[in-house]
């Protein structure tokens, strides 16, 4: 039975060559979107789940509550995690880390590139990163000790065995190889190449360890990482609940005396790669969203959806011409069920036979994918249970409604050639038209207002002017020479300004301080960055009211700051005049008066408003040497600049990065979408436009005579394209009217996460609109001129 189901399927493919290849290149790329956006989401959701423990682990997050506003960061105080586990039997273990720059180094080969954390000697108890060689439980408990993975074992060792080795960190520490892990895999939300103990750094600060307690013990050192490992049949929210209580009892006196107190939330460790969007998260991670799979994975399905609607109306509009087959089936016996089945077989070969050609489509397309997204995305064993999955619902889904409908001719009427398509089918038919057009032209605005905001952002005056400013990375080590090597990069003539400072459009400090005016337990907290006295001058940032830093004022290094007009709001002070001179206290015990306020400009991205900010001079800050260069010969001055920087700047790598394109990678997640929407919305419409091809030289083909009989009667070309063509271009304007208030709210719910954001623009509909029906025509039109300059005579000799 199933072989004469395949041989009919078989032969209807070859009989109908152009329906088949629209049905089977529409259900092709279909599938491969599906199989696409399934690994992406496949990748995204097990991000961390390949800890052992993943299910028990959370990250404590706080929140900083102040008077005037709340703020929630993914680091926390180093004091933190080590109360709520004295306090809590039930969290089993925690474990702290901090990020370093340090360069690593063995036998004078230095790499800077190299990711080291500083961790707690629980590391290995908590999170699961097989170790090869090493106890994981003793590798990380002595000072200097440090554990590397396998790659960086590779690129530092060779063929040598790395395990008891010496390294060498900052160039004057010794740190002994305790371990070697696997690599870290990609789908962790944190990345590392090498691991050293947390405890190195307490011997690392034994000439200041009071200081080292100190820092150790503040509620307001949110530098460190941490996360709980919670015993098993604990209920976390409940726990949740009562840290929170306890951390009210513990800041009780704090928050009488500064205004400012912590609450914390426990994010489960699998929720941290798409469901983190805190003050300061973690820049360089692997972060993503979920609202974009979930995009991703709606605009697949409809893509999909689409092909099958092409299926649908082709088979529903070819059903009259087998109508005489399924006639005679009947007569000799064959029941409705039978039919339905032979049907929906044809349809479940259609299907596999587009799954076979996806699988080119996609050897081809996860490149370009993985190019898009910044992915590594893979075929695995899993994607065949989808495949089949994706085979047979697409196959039963596309195939039921012409299966049901073929199989309900009457055996006579059908024999007689008298079926003809009801009311409610043609009006069906049509409804799937509209609605696949209607994705279109859905995605269509949605991606114009898409590029329309990155346009916006990336071209918008945000105070401070980025363009071709180069900043390049100062390690510690080259501080004390800093003004040097800015004064040598400065010679040359393609460099018009200079300056070092710490600013940073991916992170910057965050302190608490008390401005005058605020009472002792109203302490404040804001974003501050440390410059020189030409950092105002080479960013172009006004002043609007005060004066910039001088180097005529030996004083401004020790007790002067600047404050953008943010801040002036925040700290209750009536106007940027009326700043001038307040004092300032802040947390390192430096105290000083305000000598000018900055305009605001926008330090961070344009998802958030601009907040206040503290400018001031501090030397041990100093991360950057920023240049604004002229236009003119960029790779030249570029080699130019490398060569000064590699005789005067020993210790520091040449690792720059220009500001214009810092600022743009804020929006990684946006471009992802741009790019990958863009995809999706040209193959939305190729699927849409191969139905209306298909649908449109159906029915032209059934009005044949018709066409005819209107030539011979005088009909111009003229007039018979535009017969033809109208019906079609009713559905498509139909199709633009409903798509429209669609592609507005959902528009208009996305621009509401950016503080800044472009204005929904009547001519994005407008020219959507237009493209939708101007591509509508030219694949109708094809057709009907076809039609229309065919020689009557062919389409009359049988009458």
């Amino acid at each position: 039975m199933f072989k004469n189901y395949i041989k009919i399927a078989w032969r209807n493919i070859g009989k109908n060559k152009l329906f088949s290849a629209i049905n089977i290149a529409g259900l092709s790329v279909g599938i491969t979107c599906c199989i696409l956006i399934f690994l992406y989401v496949q990748n995204e959701l097990s991000f961390d789940k390949f800890h052992e423990k993943a299910d028990r682990i959370v990250r404590l997050t706080p929140l900083a509550h102040q008077p005037k506003s709340t703020e929630h960061f993914s680091s926390s105080s180093p004091i933190m995690s080590q109360k709520l586990h004295a306090a809590f039997p039930s969290i089993e273990n925690t474990v702290r880390f901090i990020g370093s720059g340090r360069p690593l180094s063995y036998n004078n080969k230095k790499l800077y590139e190299t990711k080291i954390i500083f961790a707690d000697s629980t590391f290995f108890d908590v999170f699961t990163f097989p170790m090869i060689e090493g106890e994981p439980s003793k590798a990380l408990t002595a000072p200097y000790s440090i554990v590397i993975t396998e790659s960086t074992a590779k690129k530092y060792f060779g063929n040598e065995n790395a395990f008891g080795k010496m390294m060498q960190l900052s160039d004057t520490l010794n740190v002994m190889v305790k371990g070697i892990i696997k690599d870290v895999p990609q789908n962790s939300h944190f990345t590392f190449d090498c691991v050293v103990s947390r405890s190195t750094l307490a011997d690392m600060r034994k000439a200041d360890i009071e200081g080292w307690k100190e820092n150790e013990e503040s509620w307001f050192n949110c530098d460190s990482y941490s996360y709980l490992l919670i015993r098993e049949d604990v209920n976390i929210q409940a726990l949740e609940d009562r840290a929170n209580k306890f951390m009210e009892r513990e800041m009780t006196n704090i928050k009488k005396e500064v205004g400012i107190w912590f609450t914390v939330d426990f994010q489960p460790l699998t929720d941290i790669h798409l469901k983190s969007d805190f003050d300061a998260e973690t820049k360089g991670t692997n972060n993503s969203d979920i609202t974009y799979v979930y995009i991703f994975s709606g605009t697949a399905i409809l893509i999909l959806l689409i092909a099958c609607c092409n299926f649908i109306n082709l088979s529903t509009a070819k059903s009259l011409n087998r109508s005489k087959e399924i006639g005679l089936r009947k007569v000799i016996g064959a029941r409705r069920i039978q039919l339905i089945m032979q049907f929906l077989g044809e349809s479940l070969v259609f299907s596999a036979i587009a799954s076979v050609l996806s699988l080119i489509l996609l050897l081809v397309f996860i490149p370009v994918f993985n190019s898009f997204i910044g992915t590594e995305l893979s075929m695995n064993v899993s994607v065949i249970w989808i495949y089949l999955a994706i085979v047979f619902c697409v196959g039963l889904l596309a195939g039921l409604y012409p299966a049901l409908l073929m199989s309900s001719f009457a055996p006579i009427r059908s024999l007689k050639g008298n079926i003809t398509h009801g009311i409610a089918d043609i009006i069906f038919r049509k409804g799937l038209v509209v609605f696949q057009f209607s994705i279109a032209v859905i995605l269509i605005i949605c991606t114009s207002l898409i590029l329309d905001q990155l346009s916006f952002m990336q071209n918008r005056k945000i105070g401070i002017n980025k363009e071709q400013v180069l900043a390049i990375q100062l390690s510690v080590k080259d501080h004390n020479k800093a003004k040097v090597i800015l004064e040598e990069l400065k010679r040359n003539p393609k460099i018009v300004a200079g300056t070092l400072n710490s600013f940073n459009f991916k992170s910057m400090a965050y302190i608490t301080l008390l401005p005058e005016g605020a009472a002792q337990n109203e302490l404040t907290a804001c974003n501050v960055f440390s410059c020189d006295e030409d950092f105002l001058k080479t960013m172009n940032i006004k002043i609007v009211s005060g004066r910039d830093f001088s180097r005529d004022f030996p004083s401004d290094e020790k007790e002067a700051f600047i404050v953008n007009e943010a801040a002036v709001k925040e700290f209750g002070w009536k106007t940027p005049k009326e700043a001038l001179g307040k004092k300032i206290e802040w947390a390192y015990g430096k105290t000083g008066q305000v000598i000018g306020v900055t305009e605001d400009f926008n330090y961070k991205s344009l998802h958030e408003n601009v907040a206040p900010v503290l400018i001031h001079i501090f030397k041990p800050w100093y991360s950057n040497v920023t240049l604004r260069l002229k236009t003119d010969n960029l790779t030249q001055t570029m080699q130019e600049l490398e060569t000064t920087w590699k005789k005067t700047a020993i210790e520091s790598p040449f690792k720059y990065s220009f500001l214009e394109d810092d600022f743009n990678s804020l929006y990684r997640s946006e471009q992802n979408l741009r790019s990958v929407l863009g995809g999706f919305t040209f193959l939305s419409i190729v699927v849409a436009c191969l139905g209306l091809f298909g649908l449109a030289a159906f029915t032209i083909k059934q009005r044949y005579k018709e066409i005819g009989i209107r030539k011979v009667l005088g009909s111009s070309v003229t007039g018979i394209v535009q017969l033809l063509s109208k019906d079609f271009l009713k559905l498509v304007v139909i199709s633009v009217v409903i798509a429209a208030p669609v592609a507005w709210y959902a528009m208009h719910k996305w621009l509401q996460d950016f503080a800044y954001r472009t204005n929904i623009s009547l001519w994005v509909f407008v020219v959507a609109g237009a493209l939708a029906i101007l591509i509508a025509f030219g694949t109708v039109c094809f057709q009907a001129i076809r039609a229309a300059v065919a020689n009557p005579v062919k389409s009359l000799r049988t009458e």
